[in-house]
């Protein structure tokens, strides 16, 4: 979401093509030089925010914010990518990507740099919302730049290195913060920093950005149409990750693991978020995306009814190598049907498609963790695993009945031949 893999590419013309690794793993050079510096960019603004991630939660506890107070700032996270959402497309139509992407670091910045000045709970409820808005607006200019920069032969591909970056890049803020002062202002400038510096590599990339979106508009009765699976997969995807990241921390707190044994947990997760991400994008490449999501939900719901039955009973190991396994599926299900959408709309539509996507996934994100929570209370800790499984299941469900009835979409390899299915 720094490659974890080596990247393939074909050596044979005649009939299905044969796949070798190239000596140095790398993006397929017809799209280097503009995937490289927004790379960069994408991986500097993670790691700002990744410090944000934890430090907003911890401050607030220190400032003294009630536990609701904390929540409202947290929803108004999404709340603002919600907006960022519906906004930026029409922005992006009217400007062009790159200056609308600088506009959402300077916003972002802004925002974080006025955080420990304006320590009041709706203030912060604001700004944090603003800071959805900025960062809306940046992952669905990034989105829509790898979608509309490479061809269906590489988007899974692409947006799986793109994942990869954010996974590591968010990890590498939260090492930040752990050598930081929370108590203080100067985290809240570093991370402000971290995220301006994300516009050079950007601004001095060689080539062009991708063509500005025709029709910039949210159009879901076209995206549902067009996509059924990537419509309903980003709002289903988004009802299990929100709650998933928002409430395994509760989880893992009430099986009785200590503050650093959470954190390691939470690691886990990450690390095994980065793990899987280009290899399942290379994989989606060559089969159906659409068997590629199925497979991925149901490995997701093995290990989520696993925790949920047994995670107080594995131990701390045990924990780890489940969060592990489980964040390197769950993570891949977005890019994989958000690859597949923009399949089935096209490229000149990358921007509106991955918008609507966004705005989707934060509903779900919004919407599952009172629900989640709300399990909790009254079954346990491991309903948390429980509801997400079942959504999974529902996914699952869904996909498989739209597989009935609609051929796959008709990729193409960079040499556009039909590849085997």
């Amino acid at each position: 979401m720094g490659s974890a893999r080596a990247w393939t590419r074909p050596i044979r013309h005649g009939g299905a093509p044969e796949y070798a690794l190239p000596s140095v793993p790398t993006v397929p050079s017809p799209m280097q030089r503009s995937f490289l510096p927004l790379l960069f960019s994408v991986f500097l603004l993670v790691t700002g925010n990744g410090v944000l991630s934890t430090l907003i939660p911890w401050r607030a506890r220190l400032e003294g914010f009630s536990d609701i107070t904390i929540g409202f700032v947290g929803s108004s996270y999404f709340a603002g990518m919600l907006l960022g959402s519906l906004v930026m497309p029409r922005i992006v139509q009217r400007i062009d990507q790159v200056r609308a992407f600088v506009s959402c670091v300077l916003m972002g910045a802004a925002a974080i740099l006025s955080l420990p000045w304006l320590i009041e709970p709706w203030s912060w409820v604001l700004l944090r919302g603003l800071i959805g808005l900025s960062l809306a607006g940046l992952y669905g200019i990034a989105e829509s730049w790898f979608s509309g920069k490479s061809d269906n032969a590489h988007r899974g591909s692409a947006l799986g290195l793109y994942s990869v970056v954010q996974y590591l890049a968010w990890s590498l803020g939260n090492q930040i913060f752990r050598l930081s002062d929370p108590d203080g202002w100067l985290p809240f400038v570093v991370s402000a920093a971290i995220v301006a510096c994300a516009t050079f590599p950007l601004l001095l990339a060689p080539g062009e950005p991708p063509r500005r979106p025709a029709k910039p508009s949210l159009r879901f009765g076209w995206l549902f149409r067009m996509s059924p699976v990537g419509f309903v997969g980003a709002l289903l995807i988004g009802a299990s990750n929100g709650p998933f990241w928002s409430l395994t921390p509760v989880f893992a707190a009430d099986l009785g693991l200590s503050a650093n044994e959470v954190a390691m947990l939470m690691t886990a997760f990450m690390l095994g978020s980065a793990a899987l991400q280009v290899p399942i994008g290379k994989l989606s490449d060559e089969k159906d995306r659409r068997t590629i999501l199925v497979s991925l939900c149901l490995a997701s719901g093995v290990m989520e009814t696993l925790l949920a039955q047994f995670g107080g009973h594995v131990g701390v190991l045990g924990l780890y190598a489940l969060a592990f396994a489980l964040g390197s599926v769950i993570s891949t299900q977005y890019y994989v049907a958000a690859a597949h959408a923009v399949d089935r709309t096209g490229s000149d539509n990358a921007v509106t498609t991955t918008s609507a996507l966004l705005f989707l996934y934060s509903i779900g994100a919004i919407s599952g963790p009172p629900i989640a929570s709300y399990l909790m209370t009254y079954f346990g800790p491991g309903a948390l695993y429980g509801y997400t499984a079942l959504v999974h299941l529902a996914l699952i469900a869904f996909t498989l009945r739209q597989m009935l009835y609609r051929p796959p979409p008709a990729l193409r390899t960079a040499e556009g031949r039909m590849p085997q299915h």
